[in-house]
């Protein structure tokens, strides 16, 4: 009797250690952010730079001392030939006479600016989460503000130009050229573009590691 009760007994603790082994190993969850969604993140950040540099500059246009801006012009006091109409000849920097295209290009790099700065912290909050459907969430509108600050940024690029070369004779000077903030606002355009282009090829969540992680008992 008793020795029948014995192999019960070490039958159960058998049975209980068998289990007790068959427990599963605690998982260690190690999120990795792709390097493509970081490189994204640093060109919405240049975009920010440059189109407030597009938006303050008076470069636009240049020609021989005289520089035009979206909101002013400046006259050195080396400016040769005549001045466009309706500007004084006077040194300085002064508003900007009204113009539809020029106020127009102002409101869509603005545009661009407001655009661009939602998708970048929507990014930022992206990386910086780590619920898998929240972040895919939060990728994918960062990559449609992306794309509305392109098409902002572009038509107020090309408005300006093709309103400025159909004019171009009436500003009464023989030498014009795009200035450099101009270029600056092509700048901005193509990291927007790359920052689409890496958020497209990219995956829309983040790469996830599963390790299991061991426990050692003590002596």
């Amino acid at each position: 009797m008793s020795s029948a009760t014995t192999a019960s007994v070490l039958h159960a603790s058998t049975g209980t250690d068998s289990e007790a082994s068959e427990e599963p190993a605690p998982v260690v969850v190690t999120l990795w952010v792709r390097p493509l969604k970081v490189v994204a993140l640093l060109c919405g950040l240049a975009v920010l730079v440059l189109i407030t540099i597009c938006l303050a500059a008076s470069s636009w246009l240049d020609s021989n001392g005289f520089q035009q801006g979206l909101w002013y012009y400046c006259v050195s006091s080396h400016y040769e030939g005549p001045l466009p109409p309706g500007i004084p000849e006077t040194i300085g920097c002064f508003a900007s006479p009204w113009r539809v295209y020029f106020l127009a290009t102002g409101a869509l790099c603005a545009g661009t600016f407001l655009l661009d700065l939602v998708a970048t912290t929507l990014l930022v909050i992206a990386l910086c989460t780590r619920k898998i459907g929240r972040k895919i969430r939060l990728y994918k509108s960062a990559k449609t503000f992306f794309m509305l600050a392109l098409l902002a940024c572009m038509s107020g690029l090309i408005l300006f130009a093709v309103k400025f070369s159909l004019e171009y004779r009436e500003w009464g000077r023989r030498s014009f050229e795009f200035g450099w903030a101009f270029g600056m606002g092509w700048g901005a355009a193509v990291f927007l573009f790359g920052a689409l282009l890496l958020l497209c090829c990219d995956r829309e969540t983040d790469t996830i590691y599963y390790a299991e992680k061991t426990i050692e008992d003590g002596p």
